[in-house]
């Protein structure tokens, strides 16, 4: 019998939400402290979104490398639009509300997407021998 091995871009965007989870709140305290607790709220929001957009294009990128090469294409580069629609979606849904403050909302969206990719390279193995994730205990 086989064993299910998880899929790399999977491992890799599990191991950047928890990295978000542990690390936004340092942002979102930040924002919390400037904006009050409609800054709290703003980048709480944004970082949620931002860890559902990492999940998503992982997501999108182990479903359709099971089906073929073309499917695997279409899946980035339409999974980035359709993602890009969501956050720009996301955005006109709260703009009106009270609560949000569009500056830690941009902040937030940029500085933790760029913050959670470059923690990241740190972990990620560059080898085929172990795609995905590095070993634990392994530091190239």
């Amino acid at each position: 019998m086989t064993e299910q091995v998880e899929a790399p871009e999977l491992a890799i965007a599990k191991d950047i939400v928890r990295r978000g989870l542990m690390g936004g709140g340092v942002l979102v305290g930040i924002c919390m402290g400037v904006w009050g607790l409609d800054g709290l709220w703003s980048s709480g929001y944004a970082l949620g979104l931002i860890l559902f957009n990492f999940w998503l294009a992982a997501s999108f990128i182990a479903w359709s490398f099971q089906i073929s090469p073309t499917m695997l294409m279409v899946g980035v580069m339409g999974g980035y639009f359709i993602r890009l629609g969501m956050l720009t979606g996301a955005y006109f849904l709260v703009k009106n509300i009270g609560w949000f403050e569009v500056l830690p909302f941009a902040i937030t969206l940029v500085v933790a997407h760029i913050v959670l990719l470059v923690w990241e390279i740190r972990y990620v193995s560059m080898s085929l021998a172990h795609p995905g994730l590095q070993p634990q205990g392994v530091r190239s």
